[in-house]
């Protein structure tokens, strides 16, 4: 199975990214999966950890190019339950598989899951989605342009119109202003 890693490193206290990193490796060559890439929410000094590693595993999710998402442990999405249902709804819509490397996880991954804040989050989430399909209003379709293509145009013509006989002048004369 095509796996992408994700880790997170949100406190001094958690876990380091590179123990993470490791975790997932580990887990990978254990199971027998192929490691497309790892992507990282890591901190930095002074600056609170973005999403920009979760954003790319959302894009190559999206691109087709992976089977599954793989965490060193749920709260690797978030410390809350609610947050990583969420996440993990988000991810699962996709058609993809989520694996942890916990084998706690397991059973909080699976379908009912035993903790009971999890089923309820999941079921509201799914409720949710089925009631915005229903209440979707459909975008009516635009007429689309009419195009002509430069083979099939009609023939453009130009006519050239001369000047009226009263208009012209005849050559060699002029015209004085009338005396009063």
């Amino acid at each position: 199975m095509r796996v992408v890693g994700y880790i997170r490193e949100a406190s001094a206290e958690g876990e380091p990214a590179f123990a993470q990193s490791e975790k997932i490796r580990r887990w990978i060559n254990e199971n027998g999966h192929r490691l497309i890439a790892l992507c990282q929410d890591v901190r930095t000094p002074g600056h609170p950890v973005g999403r920009e590693g979760l954003q790319s595993i959302i894009g190559i999710v999206s691109a087709g190019q992976v089977d599954a998402v793989v965490v060193p442990s749920l709260s690797t999405f978030a410390t809350d339950k609610v947050t990583q249902e969420v996440i993990i709804s988000a991810l699962r819509s996709s058609g993809i598989t989520l694996l942890s490397t916990d084998i706690d996880d397991v059973a909080q991954l699976s379908d009912p899951p035993t903790d009971q804040v999890r089923l309820i989050v999941r079921d509201v989430l799914a409720k949710q989605s089925r009631f915005e399909e229903i209440l979707r209003v459909p975008v009516p379709e635009e007429p689309e342009p009419e195009v002509i293509r430069i083979d099939e145009a009609p023939d453009v013509v130009i006519e050239l119109i001369p000047p009226e006989p009263s208009d012209a002048l005849p050559v060699g004369k002029s015209v004085r202003p009338a005396s009063s």
